[in-house]
């Protein structure tokens, strides 16, 4: 149990991530470093976020931590400034690890290793049964000759979803695992009227990634949502590099005239776009804890989930929404159908309330921040 109050000590967190950890990007892992490294200043820490970036550029929006850049090696190599800091770091330090199969960060854990400095692991989902089948023997062989090596000697690993804690048993053996889900700051989440649209609207926000994203399982779903008598259109935002194949597929199930691709949406036009959805779609086949499900629930909009996305026991359990045990076309439609139907009940918004109340309870990330400090100080 997390205590109420974290006292302020000489603890240094570091968080290294690649990248800047800027939020305005479709990465995942962006905003969960941003957003936790400012909670933690905001409880009284010194934080400061390491990114390893092909360029030094200080770009991003403004930040509470301080934020240092290395270059980053095209031999994968930790560069010589890098070296040089992780030499220089006090005994009160503790770093933290964000993302797995990443040769850099071997690299790190081993000079972090000899330095005598504890540092805890998250690799963001990467350790699920799906995510480790993509290039499986390649992730095989990397896994057992250098990725179990930084988890054993981590201080902790922390794992986002019960998926991703019960998977890591298959690949080895440790004694380290932490559950602790990613969060979200309800301050920066505005406050916008419910939708006045008269047809259904189901949405997605997120990178256009087919696989990862279960993306052709959700089309194919709303083809058999139309052709089953369902009525309502599908909203997409965000891009990526399958955008182009989407929108064929769209146009290949003769669904296009019923789906709008947004683009990237960021802050403000992000917000006012989701509050138009009724039902928040996330088909993932994959995930570690997906922020956009957590900005959809904490506005009020109840969501139809996947397995794989760690969150259906929480929609489940606050009635929040329409999870599906089983990720395919003919589910989805399924439980499409049903939120039409609640949809014309005029019983979505109690359910977007549940999802408001799960966030609040569950996933605020201040709890979450000191949560995590704990973990730091048991090293």
């Amino acid at each position: 149990m997390c205590p109420n109050v974290v006292k302020k000590n000489n603890m240094k967190i570091i968080h290294i991530a690649l990248g800047k950890a800027n939020p305005n990007r479709m990465n995942g892992v962006n905003k969960v470093v941003h957003q936790l490294a400012n909670t933690q200043v905001g409880l009284g820490y010194d934080v400061t976020l390491w990114g390893i970036a092909n360029n030094l550029d200080h770009n991003y929006p403004e930040r509470k931590f301080k934020t240092v850049l290395f270059q980053q090696q095209k031999s994968k190599q930790v560069c010589p400034t890098l070296k040089a800091a992780i030499k220089s770091l006090p005994a009160e330090t503790s770093v933290h690890i964000h993302g797995a199969f990443i040769l850099e960060f071997y690299h790190i854990s081993r000079l972090l290793l000899k330095a005598n400095i504890p540092y805890t692991f998250t690799p963001h989902g990467s350790f699920v049964e799906a995510a480790m089948q993509k290039n499986k023997w390649v992730k095989k062989v990397y896994f057992e000759l250098l990725e179990k090596k930084l988890i054993k000697d981590a201080n902790a690993i922390q794992l986002l979803g019960i998926n991703e804690f019960t998977h890591l048993d298959n690949l080895m053996t440790t004694h380290n695992k932490q559950l602790i889900p990613n969060g979200i700051d309800l301050t920066k989440i505005p406050t916008l009227p419910r939708s006045t649209e008269k047809e259904m609207v189901f949405g997605f926000c997120g990178r256009l990634d087919t696989y990862h994203k279960g993306l052709d399982l959700m089309l194919k779903g709303f083809q058999l949502f139309l052709n089953t008598g369902g009525q309502g259109r599908l909203e997409l935002i965000g891009d990526g590099k399958d955008k182009p194949n989407l929108m064929g597929l769209a146009k290949k199930l003769g669904i296009d005239h019923k789906v709008v691709f947004h683009g990237a949406l960021f802050g403000l036009p992000k917000f006012q776009t989701l509050r138009t959805f009724d039902v928040f779609l996330h088909t993932s086949r994959m995930e570690g804890f997906p922020m956009a499900i957590l900005e959809a629930a904490a506005l009020s909009i109840p969501c139809l989930t996947s397995d794989a996305t760690n969150i259906n026991s929480y929609i489940k359990d606050y009635q929040a929404g329409f999870p599906i045990a089983t990720n395919t076309p003919s589910t989805i439609a399924s439980a499409m159908l049903d939120a039409l139907f609640h949809y014309r009940e005029n019983e979505l918004p109690t359910k977007g309330v549940q999802a408001r109340n799960m966030v609040e309870e569950c996933f605020d990330w201040t709890t979450i921040a000191k949560q995590l400090i704990e973990v730091y100080r048991a090293a």
